[in-house]
């Protein structure tokens, strides 16, 4: 017991001796730092104004590319919240679905095909109350290699349906100051790959496309309770980027699950918060590239670019045309 005493002692003196308590005084200080940045970033970002209590009998999500990937999954945790999902994609889901999940076939880089769609859903349903812009393409290649229709196919799926979804949807929430953009990016949205520049521009351009968006909603709409998120995953385990994960351990890359992304998409709906959600969240360092000397830039964009180019040699047949 004495022994124990005497080493109490010792280690609460060496707490209170002046190294120790100025670096545990400094960690405190980052730590209520960062604590009080969050919250001052979360009160600006919702405008000032907590969030309502989540009904959902009230409520209805519209999922663009929910047929599978990470829209089936998020629209597969909602209704097990009872909530009422819609999904629009141009190929029927690949998962057998609840009743509350109901599914319409549009194209969404189509303003007429939308726009059936949603006078479809309108008169079933109601005006859907959260958007979900997930809808997504990639594809592998080279800017010379790829054919310009494939060009032309990701900026329309990746970024121009944004605008026409947002078009059709958001003067509802608009007009009830009720309502919630999220926008599918990437964490390509700062760090661009060899063989996906095509994406990487197009994720640059959804996350403009929400900054721009969060204006005109607070400043030239002033519906100050429609929410906006922005999502940026790292690599995810879906069909998109299967040539890519099925290459294993050769990949060097960690893969998340689409579980992991649809989680914390449904906790910002369901909290009815305005944000952004990178993920992992180590991933947020990739956030500040262009702040680092271009060295350092180079080198990280190397180091992804010469993996993508490991597995393409290793694991891909095709020939390169020049």
């Amino acid at each position: 017991m004495g022994g124990e005493s005497h080493y109490l002692t010792q280690l609460y003196r060496a707490a209170n001796s002046f190294p120790a308590k100025g670096f545990l005084s400094g960690l405190f200080a980052c730590y209520a730092i960062n604590k009080a940045s969050s919250l001052l970033s979360h009160c600006v970002l919702n405008n000032w104004h907590p969030a309502e209590p989540w009904n959902s009998q009230q409520e209805l999500v519209l999922i663009t590319g929910g047929s599978s990937g990470i829209g089936q999954t998020i629209a597969e945790e909602l209704s097990e919240r009872e909530v009422k999902v819609v999904i629009i994609d141009i190929q029927e889901p690949e998962f057998t679905h609840s009743p509350n999940i109901y599914f319409y076939e549009a194209d969404v880089t189509s303003t007429d095909s939308i726009k059936a769609a949603a006078d479809k859903i309108r008169a079933k349903h109601g005006h859907p109350t959260v958007l979900v812009n997930n809808a997504g393409v990639f594809t592998n290649d080279t800017i010379l290699d790829e054919p310009e229709s494939m060009i032309w196919k990701s900026f329309k799926v990746n970024t121009l349906a944004h605008f026409l979804t947002v078009k059709e949807f958001l003067p509802s929430m608009v007009r009830h100051n009720h309502g919630h953009v999220v926008t599918m990016a990437s964490m390509a949205s700062f760090i661009t790959v060899g063989e996906m520049v095509d994406y990487a521009c197009t994720k640059a351009s959804a996350l403009a496309f929400h900054e721009g968006l969060s204006q005109e909603i607070r400043h030239w709409y002033g519906a100050t309770r429609v929410r906006t998120s922005i999502v940026n995953p790292l690599w995810v385990r879906t069909p998109l980027i299967r040539n890519l994960t099925d290459a294993g351990d050769s990949f060097g890359q960690p893969i998340m699950d689409t579980r992991m992304v649809s989680a914390a998409v449904v906790k910002h709906i369901l909290e009815r918060k305005s944000g952004s959600i990178i993920l992992p969240a180590s991933s947020s360092v990739a956030t500040f590239i262009r702040s680092l000397p271009s060295w350092l830039q180079e080198w990280l964009r190397n180091s992804f670019s010469l993996k993508v180019m490991r597995v393409r040699n290793e694991f891909w047949s095709r020939e390169p045309s020049l």
